[in-house]
């Protein structure tokens, strides 16, 4: 279990896809020195499990259900991901319950900048407007945020400029697929 405050940006340094499987490497300057394999670790909001480190770079196998649910699939070399350990028993909770089981890959529609902070539009398709509420909880990128607005198709979420400046969201584009998991509470309501 998460809580949607991400610790670290991550760079994917390499990237080997083998049976179905990519096994991948993520350059780690902050949580490197604290992890061991098998510790689950969040990449972009996905669980994955640390089967190796060395040198300043962790290692993770992402399988075919997860590759089919992320982004993960669509990395490259030299891109940034979000990273964030397991809550562990007495840590803060400073965002909200994320499990880490990405539910899809949703479409990023616009980048608004304001003063001081950024709206995302985010596409919803139909099947999953039974989780989208205002002011309710949703992880994006594995960052938990709040939705702000839920329009026809589409919904949005406000992220102040310390969370833009420190996840991998300030390097996404429009047109880009992000992951969302949305609020495990609300699905079991």
């Amino acid at each position: 279990m998460f809580t949607g405050i991400i610790q670290e940006i991550g760079q994917v340094q390499s990237l080997l896809k083998s049976k179905g499987l990519i096994k991948l490497g993520l350059e780690s300057k902050q949580l490197f020195s604290s992890a061991k394999p098998s510790d689950s670790i969040a990449v972009n909001g996905a669980c994955l499990t640390v089967v190796k480190k060395e040198k300043n770079i962790l290692f993770f196998e992402a399988i075919p259900s997860t590759l089919k649910m992320t982004n993960i699939k669509s990395l490259k070399r030299g891109d940034f991901v979000n990273l964030e350990s397991a809550l562990k028993i007495g840590d803060e909770l400073g965002g909200h319950f994320v499990l880490g089981h990405v539910d899809s890959e949703l479409k990023l529609r616009k980048i608004i900048k304001f003063s001081g902070y950024w709206t995302l539009e985010i596409e919803s398709p139909i099947s999953y407007k039974k989780y989208i509420l205002a002011n309710g909880s949703i992880a994006i990128e594995g960052i938990s945020l709040s939705i702000k607005k839920v329009l026809a198709r589409s919904f949005t979420v406000d992220v102040i400029g310390y969370t833009y400046n420190n996840t991998n969201l300030k390097y996404k584009k429009v047109g880009g697929l992000l992951n969302v998991e949305f609020d495990y509470l609300l699905k079991k309501s």
